[in-house]
């Protein structure tokens, strides 16, 4: 890590840093337990557009993902939703994911997720423009009748690159918090952590695309999971 500091941007190191140092001292007595660690892929595909009505948009994601260094599909997510704008800066959305789980050694299985979540884009400090998601879920999964009640924060930076105009640093932390026990295998507390750090590359004012590294920790009940995601992102405006 401090090789791949020592090559970045003189100014892009101190927020960077930041960034790494909060989600690892967090999570730093977690990490001391056993954990099972996996190489993994997962294409991230997001598309936007303007509804009718004054303020209003559509949204609809769709997120495959492998396990196993790449080599079995272990997730499909199809995320549609709808948000309004209060602001230029802030948003108020509405969404429902399908999620389709292929576990290895078991059975596929689905999860449905109603959420809502507030997103706001910070003014820029010192070029680097700052975001917030805070979003809550209620999840469902199937044969079972307790619900769960998850929330995520995530904050995101990112920073215009010296070496091309269409190139920008990237960074963003997500917490996963669960608020209750369920029985089919939700705990209340901490529930994961996501770390990405790579670049966005804008193609147009209607697509850009992020890629990258993303480090996800997974607490379970027994075996704490660690998994080294190369993650890209490919996102269309309407």
């Amino acid at each position: 890590m401090k090789s791949l500091l020592n090559r970045l941007p003189f100014n892009f190191k101190p927020w960077l840093q930041t960034a790494v140092a909060l989600p690892l001292c967090m999570l730093g007595n977690l990490a001391m337990a056993d954990v099972e660690e996996d190489g993994r892929y997962w294409l991230n595909i997001y598309a936007q557009g303007k509804l009718p009505l004054e303020n209003l948009y559509w949204s609809m994601d769709t997120h495959p993902r492998w396990r196993d260094e790449g080599k079995h599909f272990d997730t499909l997510i199809l995320r549609p939703a709808i948000f309004y704008k209060v602001t230029p800066k802030a948003s108020l959305w509405l969404g429902y994911d399908t999620v389709i789980n292929h576990p290895a050694g078991a059975s596929s299985y689905k999860e449905n997720r109603l959420w809502q979540q507030f997103l706001y884009q910070f003014d820029p400090v010192a070029s680097v423009s700052w975001s917030s998601r805070s979003r809550l879920e209620n999840r469902d999964r199937e044969d079972f009748s307790e619900h769960a009640y998850r929330w995520r924060q995530m904050v995101r930076a990112s920073m215009p690159s010296t070496l091309n105009p269409h190139l920008s640093w990237v960074v963003y932390d997500e917490l996963f918090i669960n608020f209750n026990d369920t029985n089919w295998g939700v705990r209340k507390g901490f529930d994961q952590n996501r770390l990405f750090l790579g670049v966005n590359w804008k193609f147009s004012d209607f697509s850009n695309a992020d890629i990258g590294y993303l480090n996800q920790y997974i607490n379970t009940k027994t075996v704490d999971r660690e998994n080294h995601v190369l993650m890209t992102a490919i996102r269309f405006n309407f």
